[in-house]
């Protein structure tokens, strides 16, 4: 989903310690997608204040993990 979102080549490698921005060119349009596709994939609503504290892929790993699970 990340690659997709992020344009990125099939090659590229996506790993837990990337910068969302820096790393995968993820901007706040972008993440608003990222976050409205997982929404739509795990069938959970992550509410408003969800990317605010999402600076990398781990970060939106546990993020979502943690939702899911609590």
């Amino acid at each position: 989903m990340l690659r997709e979102i992020a344009e990125l080549p099939d090659s590229f490698e996506i790993t837990p310690e990337q910068d969302l921005k820096a790393d995968l060119n993820i901007d706040s349009l972008k993440l608003i997608d990222v976050v409205v596709q997982v929404e739509a994939v795990l069938d959970v609503e992550l509410g408003d204040d969800f990317s605010r504290d999402l600076v990398t892929v781990g970060d939106l790993q546990r993020h979502v993990s943690e939702h899911v699970a609590g």
